[in-house]
C-alpha cells in the first residue's frame, strides 16, 4: 500500500534504530508483543514484536481484543495530520479488550475487566496497549466487542458537535455528508434516534443509501446523481438546511454552505477530500449563518470534562440500546494496511474493526 506521500529526511535510520529495538525485545528477557509500527511516512506498516514497559501509577494494561480504524490514523501514517508525530509510530487510538494489569494508584479497574480504552499518542494495533485510567471505561459482558472498539470517536465527535456546538433541536433540520461513513452514521443515529431531529443523508451509491436511511435518515441524497442544492430547496421547501454536519470539505463544504437556511450553522469536522475550503463571508453576512470547526480529540487536553462528558454520555446511550454503531467489515491484526487502504478508498460503511487477536 502506498499513499503517496515522500518521507522526511532520516526516516532510514529511524527504521534501523526500530529495527534493532524490536531485536533487543526479543533478546533482553522483558516481555513483548506483536504491534502495527510506521516507520516511514507513506509506507505499509510493519507487523513486529515490541517490548512492554513497567505501567506508570495512574495507567492500565489492556490485552486489546479490537481496535477501530478511524481516519485521523490513515493521515498520521500518510504523514498528512495536522498534528506531527515523530517516527517510529505506532498507530492506532481505540480499543476494546480486557485489562491484565493496573498501576498502583488505579482503583476502579482490575485484571479481568472488560473495558473501551482511547490512547492518543497511538499504540491500538497491537496485542496490548497502555492507556491512562482516565482513558479506560467499564463495559458489560453483554455489550460486543466490535461494537464497543466502534463507538467512542465516532460517536463522541458527533455528539459533541451537535450538543454543544450546534445546540440542536428536535426541530432542526441536519444534513450530514459522507453519512454511509463511521462519522457519517454516527451523525444520523445521533440526529434522528437521540434527538429526534430530521436527518438528511448525502453520501454516493444505493449500498449505502440504504443503510443511512436504516439508521434514520428521513431523506437520502445521492451525490452521484443528485444535485445536492436542488434536493435540499426540494426538501426544505425553500428553506435550506438549519445544521450541516460535514467531514468532506472541498466542493461539498461550499455546496453546504450555500444550502444553508437563515442563522443556520455549518460543522466542519474534516476533509477527506483532500481540500480544505474557503469560506466565502458574504454568505455568512447574507444569512446570518456560522461555521463552527469541531475537532473533538483537542478536547482532551484544553477542555477535559467536556471530552469526558462526551465519552460517558455516549456509552450511556449505547448501554441503553439508543444508539448502535454499524460494523461494516473487521479485518485480522495481520492484514493491518488492507484495512487502512480499505477505509482509505472509501469502499467501507460504518467502522472498520481490526481483530487484534489475529496475527498470522
Amino acid at each position: 500500500m502506498s499513499f503517496g506521500f515522500l518521507p522526511g529526511a532520516g526516516c532510514r535510520n529511524i527504521a534501523r534504530h526500530y529495527r534493532l529495538l524490536f531485536k533487543l525485545s526479543r533478546t533482553s528477557g522483558h516481555r513483548g508483543y506483536k504491534a502495527a509500527v510506521c516507520t516511514e511516512f507513506g509506507k505499509p506498516l510493519q507487523l513486529g514484536d515490541r517490548e512492554s514497559r513497567k505501567l506508570e501509577d495512574n495507567e492500565v494494561r489492556v490485552a486489546v481484543k479490537r481496535a477501530a480504524v478511524n481516519f485521523g490514523d490513515i493521515l498520521v501514517v500518510r504523514g498528512a495530520y495536522q498534528e506531527h508525530f515523530s517516527l517510529p509510530y505506532f498507530p492506532g487510538i481505540e480499543v476494546a479488550g480486557e485489562v491484565v494489569e493496573t498501576g498502583s494508584k488505579v482503583l476502579r479497574l482490575k485484571p479481568g475487566d472488560r473495558v473501551v480504552a482511547l490512547q492518543q499518542s497511538g499504540g491500538g494495533y497491537a496485542e496490548e496497549m497502555i492507556a491512562e485510567d482516565r482513558m479506560c471505561h467499564s463495559i458489560g459482558k453483554e455489550e460486543k466487542l466490535d461494537e464497543g472498539a466502534a463507538i467512542v470517536a465516532s460517536y463522541g465527535t458527533a455528539l459533541l458537535a451537535f450538543e454543544r456546538t450546534a445546540q440542536i433541536k428536535e426541530t432542526d433540520s441536519v444534513l450530514v455528508t459522507a453519512a454511509a461513513g463511521a462519522l457519517g452514521l454516527a451523525a444520523i443515529d445521533l440526529a434522528a434516534n437521540v434527538y429526534k431531529a430530521t436527518a438528511i443523508g448525502a453520501c454516493g451509491g444505493t449500498e449505502k443509501l440504504q443503510i443511512v436511511s436504516k439508521f434514520g435518515a428521513k431523506f437520502t441524497i445521492d451525490y452521484k446523481k443528485e444535485n445536492l442544492r436542488e434536493r435540499i430547496k426540494e426538501i426544505t421547501k425553500g428553506k435550506g438546511i438549519d445544521i450541516v454536519f460535514d467531514s468532506v470539505g472541498g466542493e461539498m463544504f461550499e455546496d453546504c454552505l450555500k444550502c444553508l437556511a437563515y442563522e443556520g450553522k455549518l460543522l466542519t469536522l474534516g476533509y477527506a477530500s483532500g481540500k480544505v475550503p474557503n469560506i466565502p463571508a458574504n454568505v455568512l453576512l447574507l444569512k446570518n449563518a456560522s461555521v463552527h470547526g469541531v475537532y473533538w480529540g483537542s478536547y482532551f487536553e484544553k477542555m477535559p470534562e467536556v471530552f469526558q462528558h462526551s465519552v460517558t454520555t455516549i456509552l450511556k446511550l449505547w448501554k441503553e440500546g439508543k444508539i448502535t454503531p454499524h460494523v461494516g467489515k473487521i479485518f485480522p491484526l495481520s492484514q493491518i494496511n488492507d484495512a487502512l487502504e480499505f477505509v482509505s478508498s472509501r469502499q467501507s460503511m460504518g467502522k472498520v474493526i481490526v481483530d487484534c487477536t489475529k496475527i498470522g
